[in-house]
């Protein structure tokens, strides 16, 4: 059941006829559904799901623009007065939308077009990929899969550096197979490239290698030209370009945020080992975010025919990467970061779409193909979904919490936090540092001042009197009843939703 039933021959043959024709349509057709599908909330401000690490890429972009445009110089606005330098990912994404900016002015719908833009490529990549080893079919139907997939659909337009680091990992991939396949050695230089700014973006990027190193050690073995320097390269240059980058940032940033969370994930996998809770908290979410659970049983069966496949051991390779990549996140991080689990999307989008290949390789004609692909996937996606309309019976209760299956949901604005932040613009002085008491730095974006943020169960007179040593001017304080842990402490409430304590009156 799991053999494949064609040759390498027929395939490159099916697909060159196909790409000068139909696929081409098609791919663009795939696309304008999935920049549809992200068009939603387009012009939303960054207090949706996971609004503060927006936030954070946002601030970095706000700060390219308005103070000092520097890729190796990104500032946040916690932590103290400016200049505020930080160790993070290579800011490949906030200068994008930080030169946009210069065109457009600062706007939400801007910094979400880059990565909507970065997420269609994404699309174009993984047909790449799925067409390469399996034809036609199967690579648009895992591009459709992307498409359409929510979880996916709501991250491709939420601005953080995940998605285009998928997209810039899966071009890299998919221009390498072009290399092994062609020989060009455009497609080889452009993939190292490519790969180099996937790793720089975000680090976790690298679980590309090892579906790569297993095709670069095949086209060793055939002998083809210039593999050995083509493998060297696609080594070397990523992670000399990430330590350089790492290297020169470190000796001038504050906060340490790259080096400092590689350290505690491998420090909690090395105490912790593998707590018995990071097993549910995969499945949960590779049933409810990777599989979204429509496409449980199509994955389900790709994966099977992938591992009884000739292509078995780059894709538990793969498998393995991922499962690492989930290994040193933990339960912890895993559990309130859903978009964790995005590295294994594009994975089982090829599951996917693989699903669909034993019906399509079979028929004659175009339309035939069509038909069987269509029908394929309408079977499998509708037969996941009679079985996911009872899964609320079946799963454990912990699987169920916050409801993770309504997406719906994470487009949801918190309202207060643009208030909050709106009114301290306007009633305080442009220069002046904030102390606001919560747990996340997103009034404090959205004030446009700098300052420091802690959760108000840790705002203490001592650490009042630290702060204002460093030049903090207020203590925003967003709740309706006053600290009362602080003394006889007085302020003046706003009607947005917070209380506001001169400091400056208090020490």
């Amino acid at each position: 059941m799991f053999r494949r039933r064609h040759g390498r021959t027929e395939l490159m043959g099916n697909r060159r006829s196909a790409w000068r024709g139909f696929a081409p349509w098609a791919l663009v057709a795939v696309c304008l559904i999935g920049l549809l599908l992200r068009l939603k909330g387009l012009d939303s401000p960054f207090v949706d799901f996971h609004g503060w690490r927006q936030g954070d890429t946002a601030a970095v972009a706000r700060y390219f623009y308005e103070r000092e445009f520097n890729l190796l110089r990104p500032q946040l606005p916690y932590y103290g007065a400016p200049p505020n330098y930080a160790e993070l990912e290579f800011s490949l994404v906030p200068a994008i939308a930080a030169g946009l900016y210069y065109i457009f002015g600062e706007a939400s719908w801007v910094a979400r077009t880059v990565i909507i833009l970065f997420s269609l490529w994404s699309l174009v990549s993984v047909y790449r990929i799925g067409a390469h080893f399996w034809g036609l079919w199967p690579g648009l139907v895992a591009a459709l899969t992307m498409a359409v997939q929510p979880f996916y659909v709501y991250f491709s337009r939420s601005f953080q550096p995940d998605v285009p680091m998928l997209a810039l990992s899966l071009a890299a991939l998919a221009d390498f197979l072009a290399w092994s396949r062609e020989g060009s050695r455009a497609h080889a230089w452009r993939g190292c490239l490519w790969l180099t700014l996937a790793v720089l973006v975000k680090p976790p990027a690298a679980i590309a290698y090892l579906p790569l190193s297993l095709w670069w050690w095949s086209a060793y073995r055939s002998g083809q030209a210039g593999s050995f320097v083509v493998g060297l390269a696609y080594l070397i240059a990523p992670l000399a370009a990430l330590l350089i980058y790492l290297q020169s940032i470190h000796g001038i940033a504050e906060h340490p945020f790259v080096s400092g969370i590689a350290l505690s994930f491998m420090e909690r996998f090395w105490q912790e080992g593998i707590p018995v809770d990071w097993y549910g908290d995969v499945g949960r979410g590779i049933f409810f975010f990777v599989c979204t659970p429509v496409f449980v049983l199509p994955a389900l069966l790709g994966c099977l025919r992938g591992l009884f496949s000739k292509e078995r051991r780059w894709i538990v390779a793969w498998l393995a990467g991922v499962a690492a990549f989930f290994l040193l996140a933990g339960s912890h991080v895993l559990n309130n970061l859903q978009y964790y689990f995005l590295p294994a999307v594009p994975l089982a989008a090829l599951f996917v779409g693989l699903s669909t290949e034993w019906l399509t390789v079979s028929r004659r004609g175009l339309l035939r193909r069509a038909t069987a692909a269509s029908l394929a996937l309408l079977v499998l996606v509708g037969g996941a979904f009679l079985v996911s309309a009872s899964f609320q019976r079946l799963l454990p209760e912990r699987w169920l919490r916050y409801q993770p299956w309504t997406y719906e949901r994470w487009y949801q604005l918190d309202d207060k936090v643009l208030k909050v932040g709106r009114a301290l613009e306007q009633i305080t002085p442009a220069e002046a540092l904030l102390l606001i008491a919560e747990e996340t730095p997103r009034s404090l974006f959205y004030s446009r001042r700098f300052g420091w943020f802690i959760p108000p169960e840790e705002c203490s007179a001592e650490y009042l009197a630290g702060v204002r040593a460093e030049g903090a001017a207020y203590l925003v304080w967003p709740y309706e009843k006053p600290p009362t842990h602080l003394g006889g402490l007085t302020g003046e409430w706003h009607p947005e939703g917070f209380w506001l304590f001169d400091l400056g009156k208090m020490f």
